[in-house]
C-alpha cells in the first residue's frame, strides 16, 4: 500500500496503514468500519488518509445516481421502486468509491440535504426537489473529518448527524426542509477522521464520549525514531511528482485488485468457537462499558485474517485488533490488564500430567502409565510387566541362578539374579504392593518400593546401564552382579541412566584427549569453594585470539 500511495510506511504508522485496508475491505463488503487516528500534528495522519482517494476501489451504481445506488438494492427516492428490468433499462455503471470530506465551516444543508434550487426556480419545469448533501452523496463510500475533535464542540448539530450515521449499520440520515415532507436515507458510510488529542478542546472521548464510542477503532500515530526512515520519507517525497503516471496507475490497479479479492475471501473466514467465547468473556470479566467495544473486535478479528489470506481467525488476530478497539473506551490500565490477559493465553501450557489428566488432557494410551517423578516433558514409558519365576530382569531369560536352583538367601535376596530387588518390590512390580516414592531430584527412587520404578524402566529393554566412557550401553549378561557394583549397579545402574536407555537416549561423553588445552581438569566444585581469581579468565587465558 505504501508504494501505491508514494509514502514510507514504518512501526509509527503501520497500524494506521492496516487499519486503512480493513476498512476498505470491509465497506465493499457491505459493513461499514469506523476509524480515528489520532496523534501528534505532523506525523502523516491525514495525509495517509487523504492519500487514499488516488487508489480507491470501484463500486457499480446506477448510471447517474447521485446517491450511488448499488443496482441490486436501490435506496434512494429516485430509484427505490424501480423493478430489476427498469433498473436494468436504466443501466449501470463503474466509479470509485465515492471520498467526501465535512469541513468545519459546513453547514447542515450541505451535510445532510437541502431543497434543489435549481430546479426550484427553472423557469419550464419548476418543481420541489432534494439536492443530497455530503452524507448521502458517500454512501457505500468513505467520509472524512479532519480535526474532528474541534468539530464536536464547535458545531454540535454536525456531531448529532454523525451519530445517526454511524450509530447503526446501516446508519441513517433525515432531510426536512420547509414546503416538502421529511425524507429518511440509509447510508453506508465509513466515517474517518483524525484529531490531535493534545491541542484544545482535547480527546474526542473528553469531549463527545457517545460520538468517540461511535468508532470502531482509535489508532495511534507516533513519528518516525529511525533517522533512515526519515531519509526515506525525505526521498520518497522529492521523488513522488517524477514518477510516470503510468507505472502509478499500473500499481493502484494492482492494489484495488488485491482489495477486491480480499472482500470476496472476507464471507469465507471463520471464527472457531474458542475464540468467539474469548471475545465475549472480555465484555463480562473487564465490565467493558459498550458492546461496540466486543463488535468491534470481531469484525476487526476476521479482517485480520482476511488480509493475511488466512481462512480462520487465529489468537495472535486479538493481539492486534483489541489494543485498537479499546483505546478509546478504557483507561490505559484497563487496557494493559486485557493485554496482559491474552498474550498470557497465548503462552503454551506446561501443564504436569497429574494436572492435564484432572483437567481433562489426553488420556493416557492404553498399556502404557505416566511417572509424575520424571521430568522428560511428558514421557510416557511402558510399564513393568511381571517376570516368570527365576526369569532375568530386562532379558526373559532364566537367571544362572535360577537353573542350577539356586534359592533366596538369608537377606531375602534371589542369589545369583543380576538387578534382582527385595521381595515386596518383586510384588510392587507386579501391581500388588504400594507406589516407590520419587526419590530427591538427580537420585534414584526411595522407599520399601524403589525397585519398581527400576523394573518398569527396564522391564521393555535389554540394555545395562551407560558406560560413560565409550557412550554405548551394558548389556545384561544374566552372569550375576560385577565385581565392585552395590546396589545401584546391580539393578542396572542410576535410574536416570535406566531412563534414557529405555527411551533409546545414548548420551556420548567427550574423549578428553580431544579436550581443548583451556579445559579445566579438576573435577566440579561447589560455587562457594572457589576462590575470586577460580571465577574469572581473560581471553588469553581460555585461548581465544
Amino acid at each position: 500500500m505504501e508504494s501505491v500511495l508514494g509514502l514510507v510506511r514504518h512501526p509509527g504508522n503501520d497500524a494506521l496503514f492496516r487499519a486503512v485496508e480493513m476498512s476498505l475491505v470491509s465497506t465493499l463488503a457491505g459493513r461499514p468500519l469506523h476509524i480515528h487516528a489520532e496523534g501528534l500534528r505532523g506525523t502523516g495522519k491525514t495525509t495517509i488518509m487523504r492519500r487514499v482517494r488516488k487508489a480507491l476501489p470501484r463500486i457499480r451504481r446506477i448510471r447517474g445516481c447521485l446517491y450511488n445506488c448499488d443496482p441490486s438494492a436501490p435506496h434512494c427516492p429516485v430509484h427505490r421502486g424501480l423493478s430489476p428490468e427498469e433498473v436494468a433499462a436504466l443501466g449501470e455503471e463503474r466509479v470509485p468509491m465515492p471520498f467526501l470530506e465535512i469541513s468545519h465551516a459546513a453547514k447542515i444543508g450541505t451535510v445532510v440535504g437541502s431543497i434543489d434550487l435549481s430546479r426550484l426556480v427553472s423557469a419550464t419545469h419548476p418543481e420541489a426537489a432534494l439536492l443530497p448533501g455530503t452524507i448521502p452523496q458517500a454512501h457505500r463510500g468513505i467520509l472524512f473529518v479532519d480535526e474532528i475533535n474541534r468539530l464536536a464542540e464547535t458545531s454540535p448539530e454536525l456531531a448529532d448527524v454523525l451519530l445517526d450515521v454511524m450509530g447503526t449499520r446501516p446508519g441513517r440520515v433525515q432531510i426536512e426542509e420547509t414546503g416538502l415532507p421529511p425524507v429518511e436515507l440509509p447510508v453506508l458510510v465509513s466515517v474517518w477522521a483524525a484529531s490531535n488529542p493534545d491541542e484544545e478542546p482535547g480527546p474526542l472521548e473528553e469531549i463527545r464520549r457517545q460520538l468517540s464510542d461511535r468508532f470502531d477503532f482509535a489508532i495511534y500515530t507516533d513519528r518516525p525514531s529511525d533517522p533512515e526512515v526519515v531519509e526515506q520519507i525525505l526521498a520518497a517525497a522529492e521523488a513522488g511528482e517524477a514518477r510516470p503516471p503510468r507505472i502509478a496507475d499500473t500499481k493502484a490497479e494492482l492494489w484495488r485488485t488485491r482489495l477486491t479479492l480480499r472482500t470476496a475471501d472476507l464471507r469465507q473466514v471463520t471464527i472457531p468457537p474458542g475464540i468467539r467465547r474469548q471475545v465475549a468473556a472480555l465484555y463480562s470479566q473487564f465490565d467493558l462499558e459498550s458492546l461496540r467495544g466486543v463488535e468491534a473486535i470481531q469484525a476487526g478479528i476476521r479482517l485480520s485474517a482476511c488480509l493475511d489470506g488466512r481462512r480462520e481467525v487465529q489468537p495472535e488476530d486479538l493481539l492486534r485488533v483489541v489494543p485498537m478497539a479499546l483505546r478509546h473506551r478504557v483507561d490505559p490500565e484497563l487496557l494493559r490488564r486485557v493485554t496482559s490477559y491474552l498474550a498470557e493465553g497465548l503462552a503454551p501450557a506446561e501443564t504436569p500430567a497429574p494436572l492435564a489428566a484432572a483437567s481433562g488432557g489426553p488420556a493416557t494410551a492404553p498399556g502404557r502409565t505416566r511417572f509424575p517423578g520424571l521430568s522428560f516433558g511428558g514421557v510416557l514409558a511402558e510399564p513393568a510387566r511381571p517376570l516368570p519365576a527365576g526369569a532375568e530382569p530386562g532379558t526373559g531369560r532364566p537367571s544362572p541362578g535360577a537353573a542350577a536352583g539356586t534359592g533366596p538367601g538369608p537377606d531375602g535376596r534371589a542369589e545369583g539374579v543380576t538387578g534382582a530387588a527385595p521381595a515386596h518390590a518383586a510384588a510392587s512390580a507386579a501391581g500388588t504392593g504400594p507406589a516407590a516414592d520419587p526419590g530427591p531430584a538427580g537420585g534414584p527412587p526411595t522407599g520399601p518400593d524403589a525397585g519398581t520404578r527400576s523394573g518398569d524402566l527396564q522391564a521393555a529393554g535389554s540394555r545395562g546401564p551407560v558406560d560413560p566412557g565409550t557412550g554405548a550401553a551394558r548389556v545384561a549378561s544374566g552372569a550375576g552382579a560385577q565385581p565392585g557394583e552395590g546396589t545401584h549397579g546391580r539393578a542396572g545402574g542410576s535410574w536416570l541412566h535406566r531412563a534414557l536407555a529405555r527411551l533409546r537416549v545414548r548420551p556420548s561423553l567427550p574423549d578428553p584427549a580431544t579436550l581443548p588445552p583451556q579445559a579445566p581438569p579438576n573435577p566440579a566444585r561447589p560455587l562457594s569453594a572457589l576462590a575470586p581469581e577460580d571465577w574469572v579468565r581473560t581471553e588469553e587465558e581460555l585461548g581465544h585470539p
